[in-house]
């Protein structure tokens, strides 16, 4: 946590009122997107209890497994319902060549799941991978079978760890990006407690709504308990309520009284809907607060880099459709370490160059710096193979921590294509000299563009470059020795790599 996110939550804590962020969307929020509410059984790693989920605030559709027995009917139920929601994303849209990119058509949309917090998350990657091997029923659509519900949700919780992917989000996460709270990161992962802090009730605080929301026992503004949003259900719900019907339900079902199992079945039903309702009533309140906020410019091309995963995976479950392997074979682990590492550095450089908050928080790192323009050299050129090459230099005086190094390529909000390379690093003063180099829309020597080149007394704010994180040059898979973990493994999955371009 940086030094201004720290002073924005003791601020929060001290008014008992949130303090702002950001005041601009990072994340694309699909027009459609599924509300996906999980519930584990406790003490086992991934086997459902129950879920709600659905794409309209007013229709939550609630599944229950069954108290014994093989959950099979239920997982296809699930499967259908989640299934008919992805394949209706199917409409495409026709993609000219563009650079190295061949043409190419792609879905125009694609699913978005929404849970309610992070520990959301790595569970639907569990239940992913619990699901995606189950071999469908002899005869049946392996298309809508269970193996391929876990499949999907096997895709969405790898995208869910590419730094800016929002094919699978979690709405504290969201919430805790525009808003900060008076307590701990871990206390905003009660989805309930932020919301409470962000939006209370009139006449009361944050930090008052909150307090009342994290209690059980006390309804909140609408009448209804808040529970723990999931996965794991809150332990007194266990004991002083769901164990006890299930052990009336086995004495039932031991006595084999059908109608008695069918009137706890019932009221399991009704419990589990109890507790699962406010948080989906939560969930939606969450999103129309989240949809007020403008999106960003690089939230809708990373929208559409989702899409081009859609579209890939999709393809390669009509061409093939095995599931993905149970762990990464060390080429693709290394790629996708590589990848998200990258994903990470681009995705935090947008977001500075695009949100003056998470800018200022840069800078109390030092990954970013302010300062005014001292010198310029609008006529420096280098060595190129033809001709010399304008690359106006510039010295900008700046008393900000500074923690960037030589070489690195850095860009500011006043014109984010205008890159400048760091030449030298020096100390003057209180504060430090950064030399820079101008590397793009320099023009040329003979017609030079003096609107890249700030002048004297100019102001500015620099932070790295997207571009800066580019693609390092991994070898082909064929070409990686099997000491370094290929190519014995040969899965068709891996062809899905291509279409994980690093960000930008």
């Amino acid at each position: 946590m940086s030094r201004l996110s720290t002073l924005l939550r003791l601020e929060a804590a001290e008014t008992e009122t949130v303090q702002d962020a950001s005041m601009v969307g990072h994340f694309h929020l699909a027009e459609q997107p599924l509300i996906f509410l999980p519930l584990n059984r406790s003490g086992t790693e991934a086997t459902l209890l129950a879920v709600m989920f659905g794409d309209e605030p007013d229709r939550p559709q609630l599944l229950v497994a069954p108290p014994h027995g093989r959950p099979a009917a239920f997982l296809e139920e699930l499967a259908g319902h989640i299934l008919t929601y992805i394949e209706g994303f199917q409409n495409t849209e026709y993609l000219p060549a563009k650079g190295k990119k061949p043409a190419r058509e792609r879905h125009t949309h694609a699913p978005q799941l929404l849970v309610a917090n992070r520990r959301s998350l790595p569970y639907v990657g569990r239940l992913g991978r619990a699901l995606r091997f189950t071999e469908p029923p002899e005869g049946s659509d392996p298309a809508r079978s269970v193996g391929r519900l876990g499949q999907w949700l096997t895709f969405f919780a790898d995208h869910a760890e590419q730094p800016g992917s929002a094919l699978l989000l979690a709405l504290t996460d969201l919430l805790a990006t525009r808003w900060i709270t008076g307590q701990s990161r871990l206390e905003d992962e009660y989805l309930a407690a932020l919301l409470a802090w962000i939006d209370p009730p009139p006449g009361t605080t944050g930090l008052r709504a909150a307090l009342d929301a994290e209690n059980p026992q006390v309804p909140g503004p609408d009448g209804q308990l808040h529970r723990p949003a999931g996965p794991a259900t809150d332990p007194s719900f266990d004991s002083l309520e769901l164990d006890p019907l299930l052990t009336a339900y086995d004495d039932a079902a031991k006595e084999g009284n059908a109608a008695a199992m069918i009137r706890l079945t019932d009221r399991l039903h009704t419990l589990l809907h109890n507790y699962l309702k406010p948080t989906w009533d939560d969930a939606w309140h969450a999103l129309g607060l989240l949809r007020n906020l403008p999106q960003t410019h690089d939230a809708q091309r990373r929208w559409a880099a989702d899409r081009d995963r859609f579209t890939a995976y999709t393809t390669y479950l009509a061409a093939d459709g095995r599931p993905q392997p149970i762990k990464d074979d060390p080429v693709s682990a290394a790629r996708r370490l590589a990848r998200m590492e990258l994903a990470q550095g681009a995705f935090d450089a947008h977001r500075a160059l695009e949100d003056p908050y998470f800018m200022a928080e840069r800078r109390t790192t030092g990954e970013a710096v302010a300062g005014t323009v001292t010198e310029v050299d609008a006529h420096h050129t280098v060595p190129g193979a033809r001709s010399p090459k304008l690359r106006p230099r510039l010295t900008l005086h700046t008393t900000d921590p500074v923690r960037l190094d030589i070489g690195h390529l850095l860009a500011g909000p006043h014109n984010p294509r205008v890159h400048m390379a760091v030449r030298a690093i020096t100390p003057h003063g209180q504060g430090t000299d950064l030399l820079l180099e101008v590397m793009t829309l320099t023009g040329t020597v003979n017609k030079p563009r003096t609107d890249s080149v700030p002048a004297v007394g100019d102001l500015l704010e620099l932070t790295f470059a997207p571009e800066f994180f580019s693609r390092p040059p991994f070898p082909r898979r064929e070409n990686t020795p099997w000491t370094h973990g290929g190519p014995q493994h040969n899965h068709p999955a891996a062809v899905l790599e291509e279409t994980e371009e690093p960000q930008p």
